[in-house]
């Protein structure tokens, strides 16, 4: 094993990680670390508006579960950096070679699964704002979604050799096919996520200006187009490589990247400048679902987007058309649904607004003075 020398004076330790022409780990480490802060800062950001909300959504437990493999898949870089990855060949200890070569394994694994599981959770908050119509396509893109991280996961997990996770190189000829499979995949499902969002709010009885900030907030999902380009592009340049364990830090922190921004995404539902489209000058905000028990003399609570006031006393406010909910979407009808049966009504996914006050009771006591003039007073 070939090693550099050293110019260090006598006395001052060597740095945690060095970044040169023959040694990558300080370009990993920077770049997975700062992709571990957007994650845990997304991981804040929603938690702080699902307590605001009082109410905890599908898509928030995947979100859950997309942080908590993220967290593994970042520990496991930094371990398979601690073991060499990101130097050349010749500064790598034999020892740490089969470490280092499992953890980046697992770490791909891991990549393509957070991926996976983000596009799911964006498909499980767009199904909140989906009309009945369109419950088909949501289906169909999440089972699409489902298919490909299984499949993805497959393809990387069974390679060339016994030992799959040596398989980095030239060596493995059908491993550079199987990236460029995944990532075609990966981009045409990106593709029907970002036209979606175009379906469903073109139906949304609200300004043009509103449908622009809430397509142009949604649109910010393309950048995980040029990612997953860049990605691949990375890879090959490793695969093709004849040192891929240094060419390869270009992959991984490509990767890093890729995975956290696909995380911070997911938090798009908790800005304010998107919540607001959807909420009323008083604050009040739309549902998904209108529920069967649903009645002029009673609110209906809502499933999706909940009130920013807790209500103790609800009372319905009289709509348009008689009713406690007025529609914004195209093609419902707040007169219809106050006749529609129960059944239908558990069918309707609709948007629709929940406008509702709320009735606070106090008890007033008299004071002795007041008690004996209200009584002088009934006398006369």
């Amino acid at each position: 094993m070939a090693t550099l020398p050293s110019s260090l004076p006598p006395g001052v330790s060597p740095p945690l990680t060095e970044e040169n022409e023959h040694n990558h780990n300080g370009l990993i480490v920077i770049i997975t670390s700062l992709g571990l802060f957007l994650v845990l800062a997304s991981l804040g950001i929603r938690m702080f508006a699902s307590s605001k909300r009082s109410i905890l959504l599908r898509d928030d437990y995947v979100l859950f579960v997309v942080v908590a493999c993220a967290c593994a898949q970042v520990s496991l870089v930094l371990v398979q950096v601690h073991f060499g990855w990101g130097q050349s060949e010749d500064l790598l200890r034999s020892a740490d070679s089969s470490s280092m070569l499992k953890a980046g394994y697992a770490a791909d694994l891991l990549y393509i699964l957070i991926l996976g599981l983000s596009k799911i959770c964006t498909m499980l908050f767009y199904q909140n704002l989906s009309l009945p119509r369109t419950k088909w396509m949501i289906k169909s893109i999440l089972v699409a979604c489902a298919l490909w991280t299984f499949l993805a996961m497959l393809l990387l997990a069974i390679r060339c050799s016994s030992d799959p996770w040596v398989d980095i190189d030239h060596e493995c000829p059908s491993l550079l096919p199987r990236w460029r499979a995944i990532s075609a995949l990966d981009i045409i499902l990106e593709v029907l996520i970002l036209s979606y969002p175009v379906v469903i709010i073109l139906n949304v009885q609200i300004s043009p200006r509103q449908k622009m900030i809430v397509l142009g907030i949604l649109s910010f999902r393309i950048i995980l187009i040029p990612l997953s380009t860049i990605h691949l592009y990375f890879t090959r340049k490793q695969i093709q490589s004849s040192d891929p364990t240094l060419l390869g830090a270009y992959a991984t922190t490509t990767a890093e990247l890729h995975m956290s921004l696909s995380i911070v995404l997911l938090t798009i539902s908790s800005l304010k400048l998107f919540v607001a489209v959807y909420e009323d000058e008083q604050g009040f905000a739309y549902t998904e679902e209108m529920s069967g028990s649903h009645s002029n003399s009673g609110p209906t609570a809502p499933t999706a987007w909940k009130l920013s006031h807790h209500i103790k006393d609800p009372a319905p406010l009289p709509g348009r058309n008689g009713t406690d909910r007025e529609p914004i979407l195209q093609g419902t009808s707040a007169s219809a649904s106050s006749s529609r049966t129960p059944c239908l009504l558990k069918r309707t996914n609709a948007i629709m607004k929940s406008v509702q006050i709320s009735v606070t009771r106090e008890s007033i006591e008299l004071d002795e003075r007041g008690g004996v003039d209200a009584k002088s007073a009934t006398n006369l």
